[in-house]
């Protein structure tokens, strides 16, 4: 399984209750139109909440000032074939380039984000976590940009084999009932849509984490100081691989657009650009 994802903003002068309006109507109708097409299997429109309180104390804890978006959007695939095959597709590169002519009137591409990742569950749980409009599961996300003197591909180790081996440690202390982390990888479909949608290019950026905690589950019977040892240790460690002043932390809602299963298949040499 891999992933398409769009880190939107829209344009300063467009009301947020407007934008809003367009993306989960007029626009996740316009998409509907070809993104199957695609090979996507799931589209998910994730919501940031800037006002959440959940989202506000994580912020404050992690220590992050980077500029929220407005939508994270998801396309989520089963075989990297069948981008290719759907991509080829002249009808559907003609589908795209209205929908672009769409956007253009809402979004700020200088300022939006694409990536291609890949998911390493780092907890996933058998229950399903969806963070539905008022059902008390929010999903809080990290996007990670690497120190300076790291490459991508050492952070991501470190945020994988460090990070992820001290949050599977530690589960117990969690708050947390499922833990994701979405990495980045070469994509020349990604290269591609830089080039035509202006997006904004981020070389420092590694990938981002999802994480979905329920409001509504009691707390843990856990001393607190044990707790915030844990803590502390976790956010000591996150300081090894990022830079959490141009990172960012916020609260989200998903809206399922598609919602197909998704399959993973084998993909030789996926770490790599794979398309």
């Amino acid at each position: 399984m891999f992933k398409i994802s769009f880190y939107i903003r829209k344009k300063p002068a467009i009301d947020a209750s407007e934008f809003r309006d367009y993306w989960l109507g007029e626009h996740a109708e316009l998409q509907r139109q070809y993104v199957e097409k695609l090979g996507v299997r799931s589209l998910i429109k994730c919501e940031v909440l800037p006002d959440d309180l959940t989202g506000q104390a994580t912020m404050a804890a992690y220590g992050t000032s980077g500029e929220l978006y407005d939508f994270v959007d998801h396309w989520v695939f089963n075989d990297i074939e069948d981008l290719k095959k759907g991509y080829d597709n002249p009808e559907v590169r003609q589908t795209m380039q209205a929908v672009y002519a769409s956007e253009d009137r809402y979004i700020d591409s200088h300022r939006s984000n694409i990536a291609m990742s890949v998911d390493l569950p780092q907890f996933y749980p058998v229950e399903e976590y969806r963070a539905k409009p008022g059902n008390g599961i929010v999903k809080i996300y990290y996007c990670a940009r690497c120190l300076p003197e790291l490459t991508r591909e050492q952070a991501q180790l470190h945020w994988n084999a460090c990070h992820g081996a001290v949050s599977r440690q530690d589960i117990r202390y969690s708050a947390l009932s499922k833990y994701v982390q979405a990495h980045t990888i070469d994509s020349t479909f990604v290269d591609e849509m830089v080039d035509l949608r202006n997006y904004l290019v981020e070389p420092c950026f590694i990938g981002h984490a999802e994480a979905w905690l329920d409001t509504k589950a009691p707390p843990k019977d856990i001393p607190e100081e044990e707790t915030a040892e844990v803590v502390a240790m976790s956010m000591d460690d996150i300081d090894l691989f990022t830079d959490k002043h141009s990172s960012q932390v916020f609260a989200a809602q998903e809206h399922f657009i598609i919602d197909k299963p998704v399959i993973t298949r084998p993909m030789p040499k996926f770490f790599s650009a794979v398309y």
